[in-house]
């Protein structure tokens, strides 16, 4: 039997899961995306 309390906190913990996937993977993506930007920026001042 499920509560109401537990429910709440099922949905708090999928809430910060899918915030701690998003905030995660814009850092590795702007991450991946300075470092092109900074190879690019080499490769064309050679």
């Amino acid at each position: 039997m499920i509560t109401k309390e537990e429910e709440k906190v099922f949905k708090k913990t999928k809430l910060y899961r899918f915030w701690n996937f998003f905030i995660y993977g814009s850092s590795i993506a702007i991450g991946v995306f300075l470092v092109y930007l900074y190879s690019a920026y080499v490769f064309i001042n050679k």
